[in-house]
């Protein structure tokens, strides 16, 4: 029993389909872990600018 031409293309699309969410998965997972102490340091800044905004806002001089 040899695969018709037409099903043996609907094996490939989906293999393709598969490869592409692997390579697009491990991408963002990628980018996250490189990605992670900028976002860290990006955190902290907020935290510190929240923090200037409220030292500014309980200061005595208007």
């Amino acid at each position: 029993m040899a695969k018709s031409p037409r099903r043996l293309g609907l094996v490939r699309a989906r293999g393709q389909s598969m490869v592409e969410y692997a390579v697009v998965t491990a991408a963002l997972m990628g980018f996250t872990v490189m990605g992670w102490p900028f976002l860290v340091q990006l955190l902290n800044a907020l935290q510190r600018y929240f923090g200037s905004i409220y030292y500014v806002i309980q200061s005595p001089i208007p």
